[in-house]
């Protein structure tokens, strides 16, 4: 069980180093994704357009360690969250825009952008499998209780 933890853990390592690399070496092109998404304020959209990288590195790096795997799932599940939130919000309101999740431009459609709100709710998911097994192990038995187990 822990090789398939550490898998899932290094897997969202993968993809949010990856992704917050590509979007914090084209943070202009970043601003120009968020714009379409009248839930942010204008004011917002600079500052977020660099901020969310450096979130999504972070959250990368933190979970890959044994000692910050907590915390870098913690701010992975929240960032999918406020991506799942964001995603979600344009799709009810009829807003079609290329979510530049990756770096890449396409030409937006209703399909890529449910197919990203799909992988969102993953990756959120893996995230808190991540955090649930590790408050397992923490709310497990203690030494002292598995010694006394064992008189």
């Amino acid at each position: 069980m822990k090789r398939g933890a550490f898998a899932i853990r290094l897997f969202l390592a993968v993809i949010f180093l990856y992704s917050g690399l590509v979007k914090a070496s084209g943070s202009a092109q970043f601003a120009i994704a968020l714009a379409p998404f009248t839930l942010i304020p204008e004011t917002w959209i600079r500052p977020l357009s660099i901020l969310l990288p450096f979130a999504e590195i972070a959250g990368g790096a933190l979970i890959l360690a044994p000692r910050t795997k907590r915390i870098g799932a913690c701010l992975i599940l929240g960032l999918c969250l406020v991506f799942i939130t964001a995603l979600s919000w344009a799709l009810a309101n009829g807003i079609i825009v290329d979510c530049s999740c990756f770096g890449e431009e396409q030409r937006p459609s209703f399909a890529k952008m449910t197919l990203a709100l799909m992988r969102d709710i993953f990756l959120a998911a893996l995230a808190f499998i991540v955090l649930l097994k590790d408050s397992s192990q923490a709310f497990g038995r203690t030494k002292f209780q598995q010694s006394e187990f064992r008189s």
